[in-house]
């Protein structure tokens, strides 16, 4: 049953703003989390949870995406830099953005390599695709973009897909992954969470819309590789409604 804070099936907007400033007090609180990818992975109930799911990612998903030297990576909403860490030391470029202006400040402390080719910007998924190709280094062949679709609206997402084509090389990766509603689209409009201390915005997709999103690759050339849910972390019963979910695009 739908409250005001909860909606089920509706398509409503959330408030961004509210988004930006609970990821910019928890880039100022990291340091008394448990570990760091708390900050951005959340699971304050459990701070095991972040770990193990960093864990997955970096053994499982990142030997799929193949960086060497020779590769561009562009990391959208790249938080603290938790994908970087791993990535700058391999990678030929990097490049990561986050509207965070806090998450940006810890990954720029937590990253510093005086010989690797790297930057990070304080910029949107919507402002990171408004830029020329020439505002960055490279024309990137690998894209991340993890956790962050779930916090834009319908009208703006479609551009963001759209636009970040653009960005790409003719021969790509792709790495997307967001927490998905497993039944029914659930928005949470500043809803009160036990868990993280705090009202809580976002939306909760299905697979089956972000299937519809991810047509614009697919129609631009690139192949399904693989599209699964992460390995279930979050056992509690207050969890059971949303999951992890992944796909790996490639052409």
């Amino acid at each position: 049953m739908s409250d005001r804070h909860r909606i089920y099936g509706d398509a409503v907007s959330i408030k961004t703003e509210n988004t930006r400033n609970f990821y910019n007090e928890r880039a100022k609180a990291m340091e008394s989390m448990a570990n760091p990818y708390v900050a951005v992975l959340l699971g304050d109930q459990n701070p095991r949870h972040a770990e193990e799911w960093n864990r997955f990612e970096k053994d499982f998903v990142l030997p799929q995406l193949r960086i060497s030297q020779t590769n561009s990576v562009l990391d959208i909403g790249c938080g603290i830099g938790r994908w970087a860490e791993s990535i700058i030391p391999h990678a030929g470029y990097y490049c990561g953005t986050d509207f965070s202006s806090e998450m940006i400040e810890a990954a720029h402390r937590r990253n510093s390599y005086s010989d690797r080719d790297y930057d990070f910007y304080n910029l949107s998924f919507q402002e990171t695709v408004s830029k020329s190709k020439e505002f960055y280094k490279k024309q990137f062949d690998r894209l991340i973009v993890g956790g962050v679709c779930m916090y834009i609206n319908d009208e703006e997402l479609p551009g963001c897909y759209e636009g970040v084509l653009k960005l790409l090389d003719e021969r790509c990766i792709i790495y997307f992954t967001e927490t998905v509603a497993v039944e029914k689209r659930l928005t949470l409009d500043e809803c009160p969470s036990e868990a993280l201390k705090t009202n809580y915005d976002v939306i909760y997709r299905t697979p089956d819309e972000y299937k519809g999103y991810y047509s614009v690759f697919t129609d631009a050339g690139f192949v399904v590789k693989e599209q699964k849910y992460l390995p279930h972390l979050n056992n509690e019963k207050p969890f059971y409604e949303t999951d992890r979910w992944y796909t790996i695009l490639e052409r």
